[in-house]
């Protein structure tokens, strides 16, 4: 019965010291490599220090999260999925982690002669903000421990291993000699990991900065800035309908040289003629009503003189005084109409003229064509200005290259640099530019903006067209005074 008991202590122990074992060991290698990063990082000379403290460390919070095990921490998450209890227990711990860093600071600082307000450690840069986010880096750090160990106390150890490395019935048979190659992995992983950033501070820790004090010259700094672009006109004009209709004839096409209104489309003119002939007809008609009713009123106007002459020698009684008052005030209405129905015939006339010689389709300026957007039989619409039917450029011996630059490079480039660019078709033959505007484009995305820059070129020899795509260097001199 005695050896019975005595069997099981000791089995017990051994199984709290592997597991103490294993959790300094995790926590060791963890707090060693912040050790490592901060020697790296300040080029200080205390990383012995460092390491007893994470080997004190890692010993003192192994014990305290065993101890956390047998008070049950986190039972109260038993019952609810996993990451409940992961979570919680790799928060509690991470707060730990940071209260056991900011002490072990606090008393190298002490050791280092300095009073303990001047040895608050600067763990995070010394911030609030940078303690929480050092705390947050060992929540998740802790956090795959913490997940292993929940799975471990659900579905057993041996399934667990099973699952990690293979069937359980081979991870029986050999379970001595995996569990030994496992253990050797472990500390040969931890030996290397702590054996490198040694050697990685060490080469860090010799190499001293060197600092040149010297006097600031006057001179001047060539800045180059590449980008690329699209070769363009230095001025387009588009050619649109003024009359709705559908499409006749085409007579211009893309890269047609034209001329000041040179017909480069016609609209069915049919409806514009019917319109004309049409009006010309009401409008010849109103006319001649015109000229009857002036007739008529030149005749009442006479009558009523005459009438008026008699009624003063009280010739004539005051009946028919009053008739002949009212034709010719009717007389005179009846004209004013149709002088005012005329001059409407005459305006309206007029506009479909307009309209009717609107029907060819003319270039508004001499240049070639860039494009066409229009086909044989297609109805187009009146004046839509978004959708012209060709668009014309001007004189294409100037260009202009609209190019992307990105932010980082926008404030090395300024009015009047100079520019040299390249097309694809001719990769061997450099053109010349200047840098005649800048402006910013529409932004591709929330973290990125590129700006435009229109960079104006000569072209005598026409080798530049339209459309080509350039690869630009804009180099850029400035003059720093000492």
């Amino acid at each position: 019965m005695m050896n019975e008991r005595l069997s099981r202590v000791k089995t017990g122990a051994i199984d709290e010291t592997r597991k103490l074992f294993w959790i300094f060991l995790y926590l060791f290698v963890l707090l060693s490599l912040f050790s490592f990063y901060k020697a790296l990082i300040l080029n200080e000379e205390t990383l012995i220090y460092h390491q007893g403290f994470a080997l004190i460390n890692a010993l003192a919070l192994a014990k305290v999260m065993l101890v956390g095990e047998y008070l049950h921490v986190g039972d109260n998450f038993k019952n609810r999925p996993l990451i409940y209890p992961i979570i919680f227990k790799s928060a509690v711990f991470a707060v730990l982690l940071v209260c056991f860093h900011i002490i072990e600071e606090s008393f190298i600082g002490v050791l280092r002669g300095k009073t303990l307000s001047q040895s608050v450690p600067s763990i995070g840069g010394g911030t609030l903000e940078g303690i929480v986010g050092v705390g947050i880096i060992m929540f998740v750090v802790l956090m795959p421990f913490f997940a292993f160990r929940e799975l471990d106390r659900v579905i057993g150890t041996e399934e667990l291993r099973a699952l990690l490395f293979g069937d359980e019935t081979k991870i029986s048979a050999a379970s001595p000699i995996l569990r030994r190659r496992w253990r050797t992995a472990a500390a040969a992983v931890a030996v290397l990991a702590l054996g490198g950033g040694w050697l990685t501070w060490s080469l860090h820790r010799s190499t001293t900065a060197r600092y040149v004090t010297q006097k600031v010259e006057p001179g001047s700094m060539v800045h180059t800035v590449t980008a690329s672009g699209i070769v363009g006109p230095a001025a387009t004009a588009p050619v649109v309908a003024r009359v709705s209709g559908v499409i006749q004839a085409l007579e211009c096409d893309v890269n047609m040289k034209v001329k000041a209104g040179q017909v480069c489309a016609k609209i069915d003119p049919r409806p514009y003629q019917i319109m004309v002939d049409r009006i010309k007809s009401d409008l010849a008609g109103a006319e001649a009503r015109f000229a009857k009713d002036k007739a008529d009123l030149a005749q009442a106007k006479a009558a009523l003189e005459h009438h008026e002459a008699l009624a003063e020698r009280r010739a004539i009684s005051h009946t028919a005084i009053e008739k002949s008052l009212k034709t010719y005030e009717q007389a005179q209405a009846r004209t004013k109409l149709q002088e005012v129905t005329v001059g409407q015939l005459q305006a309206a006339l007029h506009a479909a003229e307009i309209n009717f010689g609107s029907t060819d389709v003319v270039s508004p300026i001499d240049g070639v064509v860039l494009s066409r957007n229009v086909k044989m039989g297609q109805t187009v619409a009146e004046g839509s200005e978004t959708s012209s039917l060709f668009l014309i450029a001007a004189d294409l011996a100037v260009i202009h290259i609209a190019a992307e630059v990105r932010e980082k490079d926008i404030g090395e480039v300024e009015y009047g640099d100079k520019a040299t660019f390249t097309v694809e078709s001719l990769p061997n033959r450099p053109f010349t530019g200047v840098v005649m505007q800048i402006g910013q484009s529409q932004p591709i995305h929330e973290q990125a903006t590129n700006y435009d820059v229109v960079i104006s070129a000569s072209n005598p020899d026409l080798l530049l067209e339209p459309g080509m795509r350039a690869t630009i260097r804009i180099q850029s001199q400035r003059r720093y005074d000492g």
